[in-house]
């Protein structure tokens, strides 16, 4: 299957390369939520000025990753277990509703794409390779959003995957797991083949770590 290559990628601007950045910074755990965040630092690190860094912090605390202090500085948020099990159920929610809207609008090169995350998620299984399938696995959620063609929503729900992201809880090391993983891949895939809604939102509401 030819895939297509020509359409050019539009050049990030400064606040977007910050942004990334700084949510690198976050997700690593380079930047911690017991700590003030050092302004000064990062804006050397980065080599940028004042301005656009405090507008991403600004951003930033929008998205539900910073938490601003007035008269003292910013932080990384952090999240209680009753906040974490809150964004896990509203995660899954809105997934069952881009499934609704994106498995009607799947064409077969669409499909495909989605099979070949799914092999690739599977092959990093095999080998243990979690940080591998975890990324591709995500990308496998996220492309469903994006199939959705519903622009709130795809954005809702990339705000979501990174806020869960600094909640730091996983099934990924449970009994069992690499297998029922691997088996909801290959089920959401044969449910998108066979066009059926209601099996794939079931799929997503349900547990497998």
């Amino acid at each position: 299957m030819l895939i297509n290559i020509t359409k050019k990628l539009r050049k990030k601007t400064l606040r977007e390369r910050i942004y990334d950045e700084v949510v690198r910074m976050i997700v690593s755990g380079e930047l911690r939520s017991d700590e003030l965040i050092k302004e000064k630092h990062i804006i050397r690190k980065l080599q940028v000025t004042r301005t656009p860094f405090r507008e991403v912090i600004g951003m930033l605390a929008k998205d539900g990753l910073i938490q601003i202090v007035p008269h003292c500085g910013f932080y990384v948020r952090s999240f209680s277990r009753k906040e974490t099990e809150d964004l896990y159920e509203l995660k899954r929610r809105l997934e069952c509703f881009a499934v609704e809207l994106a498995v009607p609008r799947m064409r077969d090169c669409d499909i495909a794409r989605f099979e070949f995350l799914a092999s690739e998620a599977a092959d990093a299984l095999k080998r243990d390779d979690m940080q591998t399938y975890a990324a591709r696995d995500e990308e496998f959620n996220r492309t469903i959003a994006e199939q959705s063609g519903n622009g709130p929503l795809i954005d809702t729900l990339a705000r979501l995957a990174l806020q869960i992201q600094l909640c730091g809880t996983s099934g990924n090391q449970s009994s069992g797991f690499a297998e029922r993983a691997a088996n909801r891949l290959d089920d959401m895939l044969q449910a998108f083949k066979a066009r059926d809604i209601a099996r794939a939102a079931f799929l997503l509401k349900r547990p497998y770590q």
